[in-house]
């Protein structure tokens, strides 16, 4: 199994916190082929505990579905409007938006 280094620092304010964990809780549809699902929330839950650093070595296919999810979620709360009248939300979709564009940026090789 190919890993990366993580690459960036992911700070969690109550946006952040919340929305990952919710990304624990959607992880039902995730093939459990090669254990994917459990490393997926193993490493969600390394996130929320702070033990995830930018050398942290993450498998390749984990840091996919991440930057997936927080693309998705970055379109829900910021790009397409459904919030506009929460601007926290649309502040954490913002800052999400951010981190996804960063993480694909550093990933681009390992992702293609």
């Amino acid at each position: 199994m190919a890993q990366v280094k993580f690459g960036i620092t992911f700070s969690l304010n109550e946006y952040a916190y919340s929305e990952v964990d919710n990304f624990i809780e959607c992880t039902d549809n995730i093939s459990d082929e090669d254990n994917l699902r459990q490393r997926y929330v193993d490493f969600l839950n390394a996130l929320l505990t702070k033990q995830v650093k930018p050398s942290t070595l993450v498998d390749d296919d984990v840091i996919h579905l991440f930057i997936g999810d927080l693309d998705n979620r970055a379109h829900i709360d910021y790009l397409e409007g459904h919030w506009d009248d929460d601007p926290s939300i649309v502040k954490g979709g913002k800052m999400f938006w951010a981190r996804c564009n960063k993480l694909r940026a550093i990933h681009q090789a390992e992702l293609s």
